[in-house]
């Protein structure tokens, strides 16, 4: 029979790379009827599906014919977290077809659906269990099967994949299951099915985690160390394939450490930077048992970001026979420092800031930051690429150095991520002011730690 890869060269017209073709012979020339691979970013895994899907239509549609009755279709099937990602798997599908002699057999096309004369229909279908009932399945593909979020019964990686594997035993040993992405995390219905095909103890299961450089030799080497360099943990999850642990440091201790300048303290402002500080405010109560106010102000120096200065505000206003701090006194030290500063902009974190923003957006460039999961992944993300990238200058501030130290990662389903310093008060309060700090004095948009992932 006609291997996978001899089929993409003489009859697609595509020259896979030697790790791709070994991939895809090798799922299609043993037993396997289930493949789990988990590789690196731009592997070309998408590609390798595409082609798996073809074949199995002009190649394999005699294995399939027989377990269907006269007339009736048979489907390969497209999943995906959402339909405009389904879609785009459907799409590489069609053209390659399109780019092919095999142009000729398609009979009927939508946005969805791709029907060939042989009976065979591409479908392209979200993570919901309901959106397959009732087909005949005979091979269905998952596409970055690590990033879905399990829902209830009928939605969600688990629920799809529950509905779906019965229709694809229907065509025996011949029915197909594909479960493609790059990793995430330890945990999940991709990583679970990962662990089981890679025990050896399924010989019907494939399982292949390879970093991009094996996959796709086509990536400079010189690429990959500039990746490397800016931040060591995700190169290790995006490009080396390696699934990440649910928790683990933000920034590792000496790379902080190398980044703090112990001959200088608080800078004064200079002439030449008036114009391009920010200053970010972590507002609350302060007090005792409550987090602390701060303040950071911070610009840049070329690629370097300076942390100039660090400020906790005294809780010294007495409410009830509690101590808080004094919102006036904030807004009087606000003004002052930008007459010295000269501030580009100042921003404030939602929580009790609106009466602040209100008294002084008359006279200073002030503005309220609203932190969401996506503002959230930009600013720690910014903020550790320029730690590790050694482009962090800070002064020898203990409680500040100590909370980004302290900062932890926690990995979500979904390819979603949070920080936090814990749940204790006055942790972390100086990291968010220096994260808000760094989020606004950002020029670029170019960090988004998900859809890099992705």
């Amino acid at each position: 029979m006609l291997s996978c890869s001899d089929f993409a060269k003489h009859a697609l017209r595509l020259e896979l790379y030697p790790k791709q073709a070994e991939v895809l012979d090798s799922f299609f020339s043993g037993s396997y009827t289930q493949a789990t691979w988990a590789l690196g970013r731009r592997s070309g895994k998408t590609l390798m599906a595409a082609v798996a899907c073809v074949y199995i239509c002009f190649v394999l549609e005699d294995k399939y014919k027989k377990r269907v009755r006269k007339g009736e279709k048979w489907y390969v099937l497209t999943v995906a977290n959402s339909q405009d990602q389904s879609r785009i798997a459907l799409n590489n599908i069609r053209q390659l077809i399109l780019d092919s002699p095999f142009a000729q057999e398609i009979v009927r096309e939508t946005a969805d659906q791709l029907e060939m004369s042989n009976g065979c229909v591409f479908k392209a279908i979200p993570t919901s269990g309901r959106a397959a009932r009732g087909l005949a399945c005979c091979a269905c593909v998952f596409d970055e099967l690590a990033f879905a979020v399990d829902g209830d019964a009928n939605s969600g990686g688990k629920g799809i994949y529950d509905a779906l594997s019965p229709a694809v035993a229907q065509f025996g040993g011949h029915g197909k299951i594909l479960e493609l992405s790059s990793p995430w995390l330890t945990d999940g219905l991709f990583y679970q099915h990962f662990k089981e095909a890679s025990s050896g103890r399924f010989p019907y299961l494939q399982a292949v985690n390879l970093p991009t450089w094996e996959m796709n030799p086509t990536i400079s080497t010189d690429f990959l160390e500039m990746e490397r360099e800016r931040d060591p943990e995700k190169f290790k999850v995006e490009y080396g394939a390696q699934f990440a642990a649910n928790l683990s440091a933000l920034i590792a201790s000496d790379i902080v450490d190398a980044c703090v300048d112990d001959k200088r303290h608080a800078l004064p402002p200079s002439a030449d930077s008036q114009g391009s500080y920010v200053l970010a405010l972590d507002p609350a109560r302060g007090g005792v048992g409550r987090d602390n106010y701060t303040a950071c102000i911070v610009h840049f120096e070329n690629s370097t970001l300076v942390v100039d200065k660090f400020h906790t505000f005294a809780a010294d206003f007495e409410i009830n026979g509690r101590k808080e701090v004094n919102i006036s006194a904030v807004e009087d030290w606000i003004k002052e420092q930008h007459k010295l500063y000269v501030f580009d902009k100042i921003v404030m974190d939602q929580y009790n800031s609106a009466g602040t923003i209100q008294a002084l957006a008359g006279e200073l460039p002030i503005e309220e930051l609203t932190w969401t999961v996506g503002s959230k992944i930009k600013a720690f993300s910014k903020m550790r690429e320029l730690f590790n990238a050694g482009l962090i200058n800070i002064y020898n501030h203990e409680k500040a150095l100590n909370e980004i130290k302290n900062l932890t990662v926690v990995y979500k389903a979904g390819g979603q991520w949070s920080v936090s310093g814990g749940k204790q008060t006055g942790i972390d309060d100086h990291a968010f002011a220096m994260a808000a700090a760094i989020q606004a004095a950002n020029k670029e948009d170019d960090v988004n730690w998900l859809e890099q992932f992705i």
